[in-house]
């Protein structure tokens, strides 16, 4: 029998997501609905598939449906056959996964499995919190798109009109507007992330807040109609999910601390200070590290250490936002040991125990084997022949600047709360300290402004930060590189002073970054892989038909099985 070539893009990718990799044999046949060479396609698999895929089409043919997972099966033998799990960016890809799911082995063993509440603990949280007088509001809405027709609804109101008949009448919720308006119940907690909650969340029975225009340029008209005790019952669970949580954290937090001292994590002071050097020019919180200085190590633990290379590429691999900053000390050193932790000693602890052999981590790599697999073959059989060397190149030369890097400005500023006490630190930098250091001498300048940070700006640029900003950059511009300026004195907060020293550190020239650098080489993939997107799609879709023409006498479909069981799911 000879399955239709059906181009299912979204359900195909979908079907690695449900059962991607090679599917373990069933004992019961009357289970298994197709075979490709030894591997067995489910018919639980292929419900999961159609139950989630009913977005696609209601009347979904249960054979085209099968095609995805026949697919799935040829491209991974054929990925086999080709010896891509020996690929090198299989490989880099599969580590990063498997020290991610060891980690999260080690938290389930020590923490989930280990952290219970009990319903005496529930109810103690419940009392001691006053929960028992805790209440829900339950409110009505009139939904309306004009000024004019919340204007006449009001007046409707002031004049005694019924609040669920209006909403009947007049209300463009076609969903609550039948039932007089009614939204349900809501709770406090509601509020921390609605601001249609927070509009009537503490008024009285009866009340009407006032209009409430929306994001979208919509308005409310809302009444509370009720108020009611939550009671045990209705919080037990989510007082379990608080404390649950509060008991993880804790127990976590001790377990890490203990690991961390069993396996002797050090930070290496030199290399921390030289670090934190490097860390004044730094852009996106990264450190510019030349190669030369990529083995100096930064962390040492029991058995092995992490070098400054291995350091940048933890970074690299953090969003911007959760990267530490590059010249605070405590931040560097807990982004190390953090990093350190997760990606080497939780790995090392779960092979200790052998959880890297149970059937839940083992069954997920191979899941994820299989992915990164059939993902390399499409590249390297559609993609990489597509986007060849030479357009790629093009496409880097026709596009410079996009890669051009500005020119930049950096300097170093101390925040002091008196002009004395700038002057004092000025005159130390000039004897040859360094400012970072003096500055440990003095006490904070506010709880919300540090006071030593290093910064950056381009001198040939405009500035759109504000007069406090405008004021530290006109103050370095004139500095020679090395030199110390200041006091600047900075306006912040009602009567607030501060005076800022500033010190110019080095001016980096513009330049485009070159093609090879592993930012502009990321960046040219993605974009020609989109510009060709169309040419792409078509390749590999005849690459899987011929495929599936090669592949076909190794597969056998259960025509009988698929359609007699899926009478019974209908």
């Amino acid at each position: 029998m000879v399955l239709r070539l059906i181009a299912l893009l979204p359900i195909f990718f979908a079907c690695f997501s449900l059962v991607a990799g090679p599917v373990s044999a069933q004992s019961d046949a009357a289970n298994v609905v197709a075979e490709v060479g030894d591997e067995k396609i489910t018919l639980a698999a292929l419900h999961r598939a159609e139950q989630r895929l009913r977005r696609y089409g209601p009347d979904q043919d249960r054979r085209e449906l099968l095609q995805p997972f026949i697919d799935r099966e040829i491209l991974w033998l054929e990925a086999e056959r080709m010896g891509l799990h020996a690929e090198s960016r299989v490989q880099r890809t599969l580590d990063k996964i498997r020290r991610r799911q060891l980690a999260e082995k080690v938290y389930t063993e020590e923490v989930t499995r280990k952290v219970s509440v009990v319903e005496e603990e529930v109810r103690q949280y419940y009392d001691e919190y006053g929960l028992g007088q805790k209440k829900e509001v339950r409110a009505s809405h009139i939904l309306l798109h004009t000024p004019a027709a919340v204007e006449a609804a009001v007046e409707r109101l002031a004049a005694g009109g019924d609040f669920a008949v209006l909403a009947q009448e007049v209300s463009q919720d076609s969903a609550t507007a039948a039932i007089g308006g009614d939204t349900g119940f809501w709770q406090e907690e509601d509020a921390q992330k609605s601001p249609f909650v927070q509009h009537f969340i503490g008024l009285n029975v009866g009340e009407i807040a006032k209009p409430y225009r929306n994001a979208r340029g919509n308005f409310h008209l809302i009444q509370v109609t009720e108020h009611r005790l939550l009671g045990f019952e209705h919080q037990q669970a989510q007082i379990q999910r608080i404390l649950e949580r509060k008991r993880k954290k804790e127990r976590w937090t001790a377990y890490l601390e203990q690991a961390q001292a069993r396996f002797q994590l050090v930070v290496d002071e030199v290399t921390l200070e030289f670090l934190l050097g490097e860390g004044r020019y730094a852009v996106n919180k990264m450190a510019p590290i030349d190669a030369a200085d990529h083995a100096r190590v930064l962390v040492t633990y029991k058995g092995g250490e992490i070098d400054l290379s291995a350091y940048v590429e933890m970074v690299k691999n953090t969003n911007t936002r959760d990267r530490p900053r590059a010249v605070d000390s405590t931040a560097v050193v807990r982004f190390a040991i953090r990093e350190t932790m997760q990606q080497v000693v939780l790995p090392l602890i779960a092979e200790a125990q052998n959880w890297d052999q149970a059937e839940g981590v083992v069954s997920h790599m191979a899941e994820k084997r299989a992915q990164a697999m059939v993902e390399m073959l499409r590249r390297v059989k559609v993609e990489e022949p597509i986007l060849t060397e030479e357009i790629r190149r093009a496409y880097y030369q026709d596009h410079q600047p996009d890669f051009l890097e500005s020119d930049r400005m950096f300097f170093e500023g101390g925040l002091l709360e008196s002009a004395d006490k700038a002057a004092q630190v000025i005159a130390r930098v000039r004897q040859g300290e360094k400012l970072a250091v003096v500055m440990k001498d003095y006490p904070v300048f506010s709880e919300q402004w540090r006071k030593y940070d290093v910064f950056h700006f381009s001198p040939n640029g405009k500035s759109n930060h504000g007069a406090r900003w405008d004021k530290a950059v006109e103050a370095v511009r004139s500095l020679e590189s090395g030199a110390v300026g200041g006091p600047v004195e900075l306006a912040f907060e009602g009567e607030a002073r501060g005076y800022l020293v500033v010190q110019a550190l080095a001016l980096r020239p513009a330049q485009i970054l070159s093609y090879d650098d592993p930012l502009v080489q990321a960046e040219v993939w993605r974009q020609t892989r989109f510009a060709h997107r169309d040419e792409i799609n078509r390749s590999f879709f005849s690459y899987l038909q011929e495929l599936r023409r090669q592949y076909e006498p190794v597969v056998v479909v259960y025509d009988e099985v698929l359609n007699a069981v899926w009478e019974i799911v209908d």
